[in-house]
């Protein structure tokens, strides 16, 4: 073996360490993420004057959101250590498009949680304070309000679409098992529940419609703890097993 040859070898990352980095990512991810939402203010948002109320006495509002924000990077590093794990052949090319639109996901994120974390989160104290019949603040707090209802659109948008190039990636993988048609089944249902909802919630805003529809993410949910399953036993390799239980390659 040629040093050039041992160079290039150093040089590309363990798909192992990747992998077990990525299932942690994503069971992490998900406690993380999960904590933060129970302490999040349970008023529906398309109830707009008592979320504001509701929102305004939470002493850690801005906390909850970077809470929540480090869960979505968390899970958002599982989609990468997926699309390293499934980078031979065709499938690394639709691997490839699944991580660049998880990064963009992940990205819009934390544009939403600026908006939703500080933005309304300044405005809704800032009314509290002036009472809230204070129509001007009140109606700031509400544009904004409209801006995070966007984001969260788009946000999920690009989750339904990660979603479907990682179906197609599956799919195209060499050697197909039931693990890997299993996970590329419910890659195409997390797609479907997550764009289903982000074409409501853009076509509505917050409404009890959306609301609805959110039941849609609890897919995309599922789909990441797959994923750290996944992950986890099948750290490495071109061929994936064809049994559900059973050793791992």
């Amino acid at each position: 073996m040629t040093q050039q040859t041992i160079s290039a070898e150093i040089a590309i990352p363990s798909e192992r360490a990747f992998s077990r980095v990525g299932a942690a990512g994503a069971f992490l991810g998900l406690l993380v993420y999960f904590a933060s939402a129970v302490l999040h203010p349970g008023t529906p948002p398309h109830e707009t004057r008592a979320a504001f109320e509701h929102y305004a006495r939470e002493p850690y509002w801005g906390v909850i959101h970077l809470a929540e924000l480090l869960g979505i990077l968390l899970m958002s590093s599982a989609g990468l250590a997926l699309s390293w794990r499934l980078r031979r052949g065709a499938a690394g090319v639709w691997a490839a498009l699944g991580g660049a639109a998880m990064i963009v996901f992940a990205a819009v994120y934390a544009v939403f949680a600026a908006v939703d974390g500080v933005g309304v989160g300044v405005l809704v104290r800032r009314l509290a304070a002036a009472g809230s019949d204070n129509a001007v603040l009140f109606e700031a707090a509400f544009a904004v309000r409209q801006v995070e209802a966007g984001l969260f659109a788009l946000q999920w948008f690009v989750f339904g679409v990660a979603a479907a190039m990682y179906t197609v990636a599956f799919l195209k993988t060499s050697s197909r098992g039931r693990w890997s048609s299993g996970m590329a089944v419910l890659s195409a249902f997390a797609s479907i529940g997550t764009l289903a909802f982000a074409v409501v919630q853009a076509q509505t805003g917050f409404t009890a419609t959306s609301m609805a529809f959110q039941t849609g993410l609890y897919l995309g949910v599922l789909w990441i703890l797959a994923l750290g399953i996944f992950l986890t036993r099948f750290p490495a390799g071109d061929v994936v097993s064809s049994a559900w239980f059973g050793s791992p390659p």
